[in-house]
């Protein structure tokens, strides 16, 4: 039998304002009824630019324990159903822990988006990182619901 997939969602900085952190909560409660949660949030570094971003990417690195797949505008867009076959996919192959990256202001490295397994984007619009982390939340509830037959998804 195929153990649930598990998420971890590391993030640089945290969630604060109260709105994005009570949808989070809530959307990450109804996750953890398919699959195993965890957050790690990094703190930024200080200034902007390669730099920053490097250093940034680098902690997102080393905080990582799955297949990683990171948060980019220039990743590719997936619909709710094709996140549930990935997942599915995932785990027929023996992957039992994703790990979601989402980086600063100033994004990921170039290194890092090397290094990662996939790169998503989950909008064609820029989104605050904390809106972001929300969406994703909401995305991998809607796809755990598609892969359980609940009607949660409608098409």
């Amino acid at each position: 039998m195929l153990e649930p997939m598990r998420y971890e969602i590391i993030s640089i900085g945290q969630t604060k304002k109260g709105f994005f952190k009570e949808g989070c909560e809530f959307y990450g409660k109804r996750l953890q009824a398919y699959s195993s949660l965890s957050f790690k949030e990094i703190r930024a570094a200080k200034g902007s630019g390669d730099g920053v971003k490097v250093l940034e990417s680098d902690a997102l690195l080393k905080a990582a324990s799955g297949y990683l797949i990171a948060l980019d505008e220039k990743g590719k867009h997936l619909k709710s159903t094709m996140v549930a076959e990935t997942i599915t996919k995932l785990e027929l192959s023996s992957i039992s822990l994703i790990s979601f990256l989402i980086g600063g202001a100033d994004g990921h490295s170039e290194e890092l988006k090397k290094q990662v397994n996939e790169l998503w984007r989950l909008s064609d619009l820029t989104l605050a990182h904390d809106l972001a982390k929300l969406v994703l939340l909401e995305q991998l509830y809607r796809a755990e619901t598609i892969r359980a037959g609940h009607p949660y998804h409608r098409e």
